[in-house]
């Protein structure tokens, strides 16, 4: 009996996929098409769009909401569908698709919008225990699988019933109380970090606004600006109209705070940079977005590769820990006790010579660097220094040297030795740490991580999340 259900569920897998490759659409071009699978409203920077009769959906979206795993090769622009031995692979620009190697004939190429690989859809007839229905008055596409017997609950921006938007009451990273709407439909978040995760979650629609520097994942840079992380403008944000804002708690200005929240706008501080409180801010940033499997997901695949830097790590007797000197954006700030660098650097096992400092960002001089003695240096690159997706490694290279010629630092062992980094900020610290953990891991212990290739990791993980492909500058040297 099992193996026949798992055989059923192969084949409406294939069906469905079939199905989403090929078929006009029926709406007009002026209706604002939304889509649920099993009452769960599908959520994408890049909507469905009409374009000669035929409705194009975002091919990972649907995907993945059907529990498909989705890779894309650049090179030759194939997108690749999977779930067991179901495959459906695809190439932008041909008509023609392979779903479990054989080959399918479609009414319209797939193409690229916004960066996503958009394909047909067609109203798919009962078959196999799947459904679509047509809400007309909703303007929405309704999918059921055999996932559940009970009807499926359309949720909307609307808020209508039977889904009305509830209230929710959680503690931010700084054990504030706060009551917040959930999910939130209207989202202004000054808080990079929590942006990049917003997106990652899949509620990226709901976000309205955002700070001046948010620029991860590149469909941010469209969405309107509020002003600086920690000083926003309040106007500005109370003409969006969000019903919460996202800030990071010891930069956001208190005076902010306190003008949104009489103004009736909640206001969560999650911090969402520091690798101790990483897993905690990431689930209650899903709790509030209504996506705790998703941030599960994202907390289990950030907790395996933490894990494996400790545990690797913490035999190592301190005496062969090296000295390591991790300078932030600013020039002689390095990174003490609490700081969001402290912990990365604690959670790879090395000696942080900031960390007696008793401070989190400690302003440092060049003769007390000269006098520790670091074995290696890291730099973390602000907005001053380039780096990162689409950019190249140019600013780098220049800060690179113009460290190395710093007065008297031709006497540390991490200049001799030519041990000297530069990382991006979009790697340090933030949902993307352990990315740059794996860098640390690799420069200061290239014995113990032979296995490791951060790269890789940062692609899995942008692919996994983000359904984008690394592009870019994120360190020097590697």
């Amino acid at each position: 009996m099992l193996k026949s259900k798992k055989v059923v569920h192969f084949w409406l897998l294939t069906a469905f996929l079939l199905a989403l490759l090929g078929g006009k659409g029926i709406l007009p071009a002026e209706a604002a098409i939304t889509i649920t699978i099993d009452g769960e409203r599908l959520s994408g920077d890049t909507p469905p769009v009409i374009e000669g009769g035929y409705t194009l959906v975002p091919l990972r979206t649907i995907f993945e909401a059907l529990g498909a795993e989705v890779h894309w090769d650049e090179k030759t622009r194939t997108v690749t569908g999977s779930k067991g031995t179901a495959t459906v692979k695809l190439v932008i620009g041909e008509k023609t698709a392979y779903v479990s190697g054989k080959p399918v004939t479609l009414d319209v190429a797939g193409k690229m919008i916004n960066g996503r690989t958009m394909v047909p859809l067609r109203f798919i007839g009962e078959a196999l225990g799947a459904k679509v229905d047509w809400n007309g008055a909703q303007r929405m596409v309704v999918i059921r699988t055999d996932r559940g017997s009970a009807p499926a609950v359309i949720r909307t921006d609307e808020g209508s019933a039977p889904a009305a938007q509830r209230r929710i009451t959680i503690k931010d990273s700084h054990g504030r109380t706060v009551r917040v709407p959930s999910p939130p439909k209207r989202i202004v978040s000054v808080n990079s970090d929590v942006t990049e995760l917003i997106y990652a979650l899949g509620l990226q629609d709901r976000i309205v606004g955002v700070s001046d520097t948010a620029d991860f994942p590149p469909p941010v840079k469209d969405k309107p600006k509020v002003g600086r992380s920690f000083t926003p403008s309040v106007e500005r944000i109370l003409a969006l109209k969000p019903d919460v804002v996202f800030g990071y708690g010891k930069f956001l200005k208190p005076e902010i705070v306190a003008q949104l929240e009489r103004s009736g706008v909640p206001v969560v501080l999650l911090d969402c940079y520091k690798i101790e409180t990483m897993a905690q801010d990431i689930r209650t940033l899903g709790l509030i977005l209504n996506r705790q499997k998703k941030a599960e997901a994202y907390v289990a695949y950030f907790e395996k590769y933490r894990k494996m830097f400790e545990e690797r790590t913490k035999n190592i007797p301190l005496a062969k820990r090296p000295r390591v000197y991790l300078e932030l954006y600013s020039d002689y700030v390095g990174s003490g006790p609490g700081s969001g660098g402290g912990q990365m650097l604690g959670a790879v096992g090395v000696q942080n010579i900031a960390e007696d400092l008793r401070v989190p960002f400690p302003k440092v001089n060049p003769e007390w660097v000269v006098a520790q003695d670091p074995q290696v240096i890291i730099k973390a690159c602000g907005t001053a220094i380039p780096s990162g997706y689409g950019e190249g490694a140019d600013a780098m290279v220049k800060k690179r040297r113009e460290m190395m010629r710093r007065p008297g630092w031709d006497r540390i062992t991490a200049v001799r030795q030519g041990k000297v980094y530069l990382l991006s900020s979009e790697i340090y610290t933030g949902p993307r740490a352990i990315v740059g953990m794996a860098y640390f891991a690799k420069w200061v212990y290239p014995d113990a991580f032979k296995d490791v290739n951060p790269e890789a990791i940062h692609q899995e993980m942008l692919q996994k999340f983000h359904g984008i492909e690394v592009k870019g500058a994120y360190v020097y040297p590697e």
